[in-house]
């Protein structure tokens, strides 16, 4: 699940809310484990378990973000200013450099470094567009 809409009791009653500081933190990461040693496009679902990690590369590779439309029709709870997070990680010595998908903004870094990681944070910044910040 890339992103749900929280739920918390305001005055005896459930209601949805916006996330804040401290309440998206990392809970039971699924790795997903790319063994593909090509350019790559990122699936949505590849993103839902919060890691996937890159072990084959042998040359700097491009990893292409998926389209804002894939993202937000999977996380369909988000709102304008919503956001998550997961980690991308290239284990082998060749960093990955991000191409942005259509409807995609990126922000931050250009690359995840070689033998590293990035925590990459994805915010709806409208009804068909979203930004891709690596850190």
């Amino acid at each position: 699940m890339l992103f749900k809409r929280l739920q918390y009791t305001a005055m005896g009653q459930e209601v949805p809310g916006k996330s804040s500081v401290g309440t998206g933190m990392f809970a039971n990461l699924a790795p997903v484990v790319k063994t593909t040693d090509a350019n790559y496009t990122l699936p949505v679902a590849e993103m839902a378990g919060g890691c996937v990690v890159f072990t084959s590369f042998t040359a700097g590779r491009n990893l292409t973000t998926p389209t804002a439309a894939q993202i937000l029709a999977a996380a369909s709870d988000m709102d304008t200013g919503d956001s998550f997070t997961f980690i991308v990680s290239s284990i082998a010595a060749f960093a990955a450099t991000w191409v942005a998908g259509t409807g995609v903004t990126l922000a931050g870094r250009a690359t995840t470094p070689a033998s590293s990681y990035s925590l990459i944070v994805v915010e709806k910044t409208g009804a068909a567009a979203v930004k891709w910040t690596v850190l």
